[in-house]
């Protein structure tokens, strides 16, 4: 999964500039997983492209990271074509955010954050505690408030959603 990425910032005169224009530089397609894959579109932080650090995807409290995800359907999630190496995968590019997620729950899973989440292409379910589930589609918006959920895509079309992850203090 590929964003094309503008940044702008300033010069040393403090007038605005485009500091770069092109790929965001940390995406991941997912080898194992067709159609699955993320980027972390920028993050806050003080290094000029604070993405280029391997950090964690969770953002610290106060502190946020911009990500977009595309969602394969369950049966090819289900399925990886290498499932040891998919896991490697997964394990490498979502530092933090792989930690979340419950080994005996597939796709559970909850983040110290509040995520604003807006449905680019495609429907997924989004499923909470004991089994409720809202399904949607492209155009809604979903803001998750650090609760326990996971995503589920029942269609035969790749979903791509975009999350605001904002850090929170934990309860």
């Amino acid at each position: 999964m590929q964003v094309r990425r503008v940044v702008t910032g300033h010069d040393e005169s403090g007038r605005s500039v485009f500091l770069s224009d092109g790929l965001a530089p940390r995406h991941t397609d997912f080898q194992d997983i067709p159609g699955h894959g993320m980027v972390q579109v920028w993050c806050s932080g003080t290094e000029a492209d604070p993405t280029l650090v391997r950090s964690s995807l969770i953002p610290e409290p106060g502190e946020s990271s911009l990500l977009m995800v595309s969602f394969p359907p369950d049966a090819v999630m289900a399925a990886p074509l290498n499932p040891e190496r998919a896991l490697g995968e997964l394990i490498d590019a979502l530092p933090g955010l792989f930690q979340c997620f419950e080994p005996d729950q597939p796709g559970m899973h909850r983040t110290p954050t509040v995520d604003y989440g807006i449905l680019l292409e495609g429907e997924l379910w989004l499923e909470l505690d004991d089994g409720q589930e809202k399904l949607l589609r492209s155009g809604d918006v979903i803001i998750q408030n650090a609760t326990r959920h996971a995503w589920r895509n029942r269609s035969q079309q790749v979903a791509k959603v975009v999350f605001f992850m904002v850090g929170r203090p934990a309860d």
